[in-house]
């Protein structure tokens, strides 16, 4: 989920539930805030907790909502999970420490601290391009073993390492692609889903890939992600989640602009963002 914003800068808290209640009826299955299209890493604690309670105030137990709690210090993403767990969500999703370097060992640390004092299942987000610190399989296997996570979201266009991590450990926790292009490919190989920022766009036609795969109907759900294409890279276009947001207003779900420092759109970025999306042709 993205997070709206007013044009001060502010959280949009009326905002919230709305796009909650879009993306459910849209069809999700699940709801992550505080993820990277929630640019969770702008906002501060009182303001996660908010976003929190917030979306899953709105949800109802309709889906399931899944925190984020991201952040370099194990304490302080415990400090998070636990005011997640306060708000009512089910689960919390942290990626690996970031701008230090950090051994395999204190990768298996960082989450096995987090996973040994929280009451929520525990879930990895490996996304290597952003945090520049990457969970090897070695990690996530022991973790799995250890039963101190539940699943991983996986973001990266590579699809030998996807398969990898379904062989292994599949059958132990949910592996999820966080690549919005490889849904199909994900749920075809046997994986649990994807948690991808394209839902917010189009969470209908997004969700249905799902649904179609889990019918059989694999040629009907490839058309799908396909026809996604143009969103996909729509979502992309400037510096993330410029082009996410961007997108979603042309697509009929204003949720306001970025937070400083990150800028939005200039005029021909939104011109190629709705060329794009009309070129997709949402349902």
């Amino acid at each position: 989920m993205p997070t709206p914003f007013k044009s001060n800068g502010d959280l949009d808290e009326e905002r919230i539930p709305e796009l909650t209640d879009y993306l459910i009826q849209g069809g999700v299955d699940g709801l992550f805030p505080l993820g990277t299209s929630g640019e969770f890493a702008f906002l501060d604690r009182g303001e996660r907790k908010r976003v929190v309670e917030l979306v899953v105030a709105s949800a109802g137990s309709r889906v399931p909502v899944l925190a984020g709690v991201s952040d370099p210090s194990p304490n302080n993403a415990i400090a998070f999970a636990r005011d997640a767990a306060d708000a009512g969500a089910d689960g919390v999703v942290a990626t690996p420490p970031y701008y230090y370097k950090v051994s395999d060992e204190g990768l298996f640390m960082h989450f096995k601290t987090i996973g040994d004092s929280i009451s929520l299942p525990l879930v990895i987000y490996n996304i290597p391009e952003w945090t520049h610190s990457f969970v090897p399989l070695s990690v996530v296997s022991r973790l799995a073993e250890e039963k101190l996570i539940v699943g991983m979201k996986y973001t990266e266009y590579n699809m030998l390492n996807l398969m990898s991590y379904l062989r292994a450990v599949g059958n132990k926790i949910a592996v999820f692609t966080g690549s919005d292009a490889m849904a199909y490919s994900c749920l075809e190989a046997g994986g649990a889903g994807a948690v991808i920022s394209i839902s917010n766009i189009a969470p209908r036609a997004a969700s249905s890939i799902y649904d179609l795969v889990a019918k059989g109907r694999l040629k009907e759900a490839l058309a799908v992600q396909m026809s996604l294409m143009p969103v996909v890279e729509a979502a992309g276009i400037g510096y993330f989640p410029a082009g996410l947001k961007e997108a979603m207003k042309v697509a009929g779900f204003a949720v306001g602009e970025v937070r400083s420092p990150q800028t939005p759109l200039n005029r021909e970025e939104k011109r190629k963002v709705k060329e794009l999306v009309d070129t997709a042709e949402l349902k």
